[in-house]
Formats: C-alpha cells, structure tokens, sequence
C-alpha cells in the first residue's frame, strides 16, 4: 500500500479550517510555514525572513525558499508570526503536535514535509533543460 502525499488544495484547505476555529488559530501559523518552507516545527524557532520570502536558518547553508511563493501571501505568515515568537515558540510546537495526537489537525507535519519533497524533487525535475536535446539556430 502506497501513502500518497496529500494535495495542496488539501493542504491549503487545512490551513483555513485552522484558522477558522478557535482551539487551532494559534498554530495555523506554525502549519503553513511548515507546509510552505518544508522544514520541521523544531528548526523554525530562530529563523529570519529575507527580502525575497525566503527564510535563513541557523543550522543551514543556505536559505529556504517557498515551494509555492504565493502561499506566504495566501497565509500571510509574515503578517500573523507572533511577535514575541522565542518565548511562545514551545507552546505552538507542543500545541501543534498536540492537536495532532487529538486529530484536531487532518494532515501531520510527516506529511507536509513528504508532500513538499516530493514536489521539490518533481518541480526540479520539470525545470532542468534537456541536456540531450540540442538547441539549434534558425535562420530567418
């Protein structure tokens, strides 16, 4: 049996119905970042926006850029990141995985994170030219 990755309508749908009740409106932000950048709850907790929505971590090379840029508008994570996240930051992560052990949360965060792969790896994929198609001049 194959566990497929969940759509991102799902996905996106999740978000919103997080958002729409009150027990999980405080982590619907911690789930979109997690849905939009593909990384653990655990390594957001001292992260830094850059200019282009992508996002620096303190144990990465280099910077996390959104899967799907549009989703950090959709969510407006940088408008809803709590203010004071170090000192709240414990509380959404346990409350997070929380509401998922009591299924108020559909989707967990193995499957975000798998569902993110997945795309990554095929949207790479899609967008790397044939190296064994060769470009040829026309001539007008």
């Amino acid at each position: 049996m194959n566990h497929q990755p969940p759509l991102d309508q799902r996905i996106v749908d999740e978000y919103f119905r997080l958002v729409s009740s009150r027990k999980t409106k405080s982590i619907a932000w911690l789930y979109g970042m997690v849905a939009t950048y593909g990384v653990k709850p655990e390594e957001l907790s001292s992260f830094v926006w850059n200019t282009d929505s992508s996002i620096s971590i303190a144990n990465r090379k280099r910077s996390v850029r959104p899967l799907h840029p549009q989703w950090v508008f959709l969510f407006e994570l940088k408008e809803k990141q709590p203010r004071d996240l170090q000192s709240c930051y414990t509380f959404l992560c346990s409350h997070l995985y929380e509401s998922m052990a009591f299924q108020h949360v559909q989707l967990n965060i193995t499957d975000l994170i798998l569902a993110h792969r997945l795309r990554k790896n095929h949207y790479k994929q899609i967008k790397q030219p044939l190296a064994s198609c060769p470009a040829y001049a026309v001539a007008s």
